[in-house]
C-alpha cells in the first residue's frame, strides 16, 4: 500500500507537454523528414538521369559505329534530298551500294525512318540479310517539340554528315545526346 501512496504523489508532481511544445516537436520532425525524404528524391533522380544520359550515349555511338562503317563501305551513297509529307528535307531514306572486291558480291543497306526511330536493312545480291534492325531510341524528331534530331546531309565533295539523336527517359529524367560523323565514301572501283 505504501508503493501505491507513493506512486501517487510522484504523479501529482509530474507535469506532461504543453500543446506548444507537442507542437514544436511535430514541426521539428516534420521539417527533418521532409529534407530526408527531398535528399533522397533528388539522389534517386540524380542517379536516373545518369544512367539515361550514359544509355543515351551507348545508342548514339553504336548507330554512329553501324552507319559510319557502312557509309566507309559504300561506293554508292543516295541520300534522299526532297521533303517529305511532313516537311522535312532529313536525308532519309539513305541508301549504300557496294560491291565486294574478293568476291563481287552486291550489298545494298538502306537507312530510313520509320515510326520516328533509325531503321537499317541490309541486302547481298538482293536478298535481304536478317530482319531489319530498329535503333532504339534514336529518334527522328523530338516527341514533344517535333524538332528534327536525326538527319543525313551530303556535302559537294561527297562526304556524308550524320546528325544522330538519343532521347532516353521522360520529364526530369529525359536526356538528349546528340553525335555527328562526317563519312568520305570509298571510290568506286
Amino acid at each position: 500500500m505504501m508503493i501505491f501512496r507513493r506512486l501517487g504523489l510522484l504523479n501529482k508532481n509530474q507535469r506532461g507537454f504543453t500543446l506548444i511544445e507537442v507542437l514544436i516537436i511535430l514541426a521539428i520532425s516534420s521539417f527533418v523528414t521532409g529534407t530526408a525524404t527531398m535528399t533522397i528524391f533528388q539522389v534517386l533522380d540524380g542517379n536516373a538521369r545518369s544512367n539515361n544520359h550514359m544509355d543515351a550515349i551507348s545508342r548514339v555511338q553504336n548507330a554512329g559505329y553501324q552507319v559510319s562503317r557502312d557509309a566507309e563501305m559504300a561506293q554508292i551513297a543516295v541520300p534522299t534530298l526532297a521533303a517529305d509529307p511532313d516537311g522535312f528535307t532529313d536525308g532519309f531514306p539513305l541508301t549504300l551500294t557496294w560491291r565486294e572486291w574478293e568476291d563481287n558480291d552486291e550489298h545494298m543497306v538502306i537507312y530510313s525512318i520509320v515510326d520516328n526511330k533509325l531503321q537499317r536493312e541490309h541486302y547481298e545480291n538482293g536478298w535481304l540479310i536478317g530482319d531489319p534492325y530498329v535503333f532504339d531510341y534514336i529518334l527522328r524528331t523530338d516527341p514533344n517539340t517535333g524538332e528534327l534530331k536525326t538527319y543525313c546531309t551530303r556535302s559537294d565533295d561527297g562526304t556524308l554528315h550524320f546528325t544522330l539523336t538519343a532521347i532516353v527517359g521522360v520529364g526530369s529524367q529525359k536526356q538528349t545526346v546528340t553525335r555527328v560523323y562526317e563519312v568520305i565514301p570509298r571510290p568506286s572501283m
